[in-house]
């Protein structure tokens, strides 16, 4: 058990969920956030050609990390919790790049689970059809996967820390077919929880111009995309440039007026 009252609010970090098509200026954003920098990479590129880039990057302390498995990434963040609450504070943001694409691999880890327990018991035979298949059970799985994961970035963020997770976006989510833009989470039950562990979730759009970086962050929908925003400025604002540091300083100062 961990305790702490209203009043440490003040230490408390912030956990953001950003979502864009690829290539919009997701992992080059991460750049502008406060060092030590932790990114927990689920993609196969090399994200440090797109962070070198960014100019807000420069100097500053980045560490990258990939895991090859659920287990191995939940007794990582396990550890950094323990280190967390022993006082050892190791990174100021901690970086999951990205969610939906980790969810992807858990599925393809559930279904070669499932196989290899069907082959087993002769319930399936060594085709292609049989092999690659996910049964309605394991999306329950999937989601439990989803939410424990998800869970221990957010406890994470009452040390202090930043936590920011990207997203692919897809259009007309099976979960909610009002929206027309929405994080690219698969199934029923983690997509419709998944706001709630988050204080700001925004969609990306490209910005006009020659250059495209950084992109326009929408933490205020209307209607028509999922967003939240748990700071009175910038739910004023709407929409701005996709910049940590200025995105940190607003709600700083949004804390300081309470």
């Amino acid at each position: 058990m961990r305790e702490y009252s209203i009043e440490d609010a003040q230490e408390a970090g912030n956990t953001f969920l950003i979502y864009g098509k690829p290539g919009v200026g997701k992992t080059y954003a991460l750049g502008t956030l406060p060092d030590p920098i932790l990114v927990i990479i689920t993609e196969p590129r090399d994200p440090r050609r797109v962070l070198r880039a960014n100019p807000d990057a420069f100097g500053k302390k980045i560490t990258f990390r990939e895991y090859e498995s659920f287990d191995e990434i939940m007794e990582a963040l396990n550890s950094l919790y323990e280190d967390y609450k022993s006082g050892k504070h190791d990174y100021n943001s901690i970086c999951f790049d990205s969610l939906s694409f980790e969810q992807s691999k858990f599925k393809l880890d559930l279904e070669d689970s499932r196989f290899d327990l069907a082959l087993e018991e002769k319930k399936r035979e060594d085709t292609l059809v049989d092999r690659f298949r996910i049964e309605r059970g394991d999306w329950g799985a999937l989601s439990s996967m989803m939410k424990r994961l998800t869970w221990l970035l957010n406890r994470l963020s009452k040390f202090g820390v930043n936590i920011v997770a990207t997203a692919t976006v897809v259009e007309y989510p099976s979960w909610n077919k009002e929206l027309v833009a929405a994080p690219s989470f698969q199934g029923l039950e983690f997509p419709s929880v998944a706001a709630g562990y988050f204080d700001f979730i925004a969609l990306l759009t490209e910005k006009s111009g020659s250059s495209p970086y950084p992109p326009i962050a929408h933490f205020v929908s209307d209607g028509t995309f999922l967003a939240k925003s748990c700071s009175p400025t910038i739910t004023e604002r709407k929409s701005g440039p996709l910049n940590f540091k200025k995105i940190l300083e607003v709600i700083e100062l949004d804390r300081q007026r309470k």
